[in-house]
């Protein structure tokens, strides 16, 4: 029997499968509109030359009256069935998608039945459908296809009979970039594409370095969130992410792999045990270092990933009071991964 949460997941892809034709027949044209537009407004300078301030004025006009059908029949509907079906906390970032979720599809894959595993291969092939034929994030939702993408790719991976990457054609890309004025000129060669910035540490020094960079983006609807992500979304659908953590080191080696794998799987174990941690602290922490142990060990990690999962456990562990064992662990895997800790 499928279990409530996961249904959930299915009923939403339901939503979206009885939307599709609408979406595809009606508002993926205006999408296309609302792109042109946003060419031409980009060529103009409106704050050095009275023609192009009253040609920039009139586009965005046309801009925000035409993106208003968008707002008020994709993102608003999204986001409340999202909410209604208790898939989303209603977070800015979208981060409670993976949150609420990933706990139900790890125990889902170690006790599926025959008749579940039929039924996740025909959601999985509605979903898949969707993105592909719409191909879309509708100009508002770029996070949070990018975090349903990667929480049910956790889940219809498992129910797969290839290595076939069957989220390729539209799962956001990651480039890697030495400095965040990199990742600016990134924006701007890979305009309209789905793509996601990658930058060590070291780059990101303060917010007013962030805005002065920011400063060069061109006509774009900014969303700066301050802390271990910034993300930047535009009008042309590109997801604009800058990941911080391009300094995380993977062995390319299988033995250094297998090694880290090890390692993770053991600190994993010691903090099932460990007597100082609640439940749903201790579920959180093993969902991330397991998809931790299992990038490590793909051919080709990412990570900007590693990062996030990374910095996800460390906020629950600067919280708690370990034992000696399972903090030695804690601090091997992190160390050998090049992860600050402190």
């Amino acid at each position: 029997m499928i279990p409530e949460k996961i249904e959930a997941l299915f009923k939403f892809i339901d939503y979206l499968d009885t939307n599709k034709t609408e979406y595809i027949e009606k508002y993926i044209p205006l999408c296309n509109e609302l792109n042109k537009l946003d060419i031409l407004r980009s060529k103009l300078n409106p704050k050095n030359n009275y023609i192009d301030k009253q040609r920039y004025d009139n586009i965005q006009k046309e801009i925000t009256q035409k993106f208003v059908p968008i707002t008020q029949n994709i993102n608003i509907p999204v986001l409340k069935k999202l909410k209604e079906l208790e898939i989303w906390d209603g977070d800015d970032i979208f981060t409670s998608i993976w949150n609420k979720n990933a706990s139900a599809i790890h125990d889902f894959k170690e006790h599926f039945t025959s008749e579940d595993a039929e039924e996740v291969m025909v959601y999985k092939q509605k979903y898949l459908n969707f993105r592909k034929e719409t191909n879309s994030n509708f100009l508002c939702l770029q996070f949070v296809f990018s975090n349903l993408d990667e929480i049910l790719k956790q889940l219809f991976d498992f129910f797969k009979d290839t290595n076939e990457n069957e989220f390729e054609s539209f799962e956001t890309k990651t480039i890697e970039v030495n400095s965040i004025t990199d990742a600016v000129q990134g924006f701007i060669d890979n305009k309209g594409k789905n793509v996601r910035f990658s930058i060590p540490q070291e780059s990101f020094f303060n917010y007013q370095n962030v805005k002065q960079h920011q400063t060069q983006l061109p006509n774009l609807k900014n969303e700066i969130i301050m802390g271990h992500k910034i993300q930047v979304g535009d009008i042309s659908n590109n997801s604009g992410q800058i990941i911080i953590g391009k300094d995380i080191q993977l062995s390319d080696s299988l033995n250094g792999k297998n090694e880290t794998a090890d390692k993770i799987t053991e600190l994993i174990n010691l903090i099932r045990q460990e007597p100082n941690i609640s439940d749903a602290q201790k579920q959180s922490l093993i969902t991330n270092f397991d998809k931790v142990r299992n990038e490590v060990l793909d051919e080709k990690p990412d990570k900007s990933k590693v990062f996030k999962w990374l910095t996800t456990t460390k906020d629950i562990l600067k919280n708690l009071v370990l034992t000696h064992h399972v903090t030695e662990a804690v601090h091997w895997v992190y160390n050998n991964l090049n992860f600050l800790i402190h």
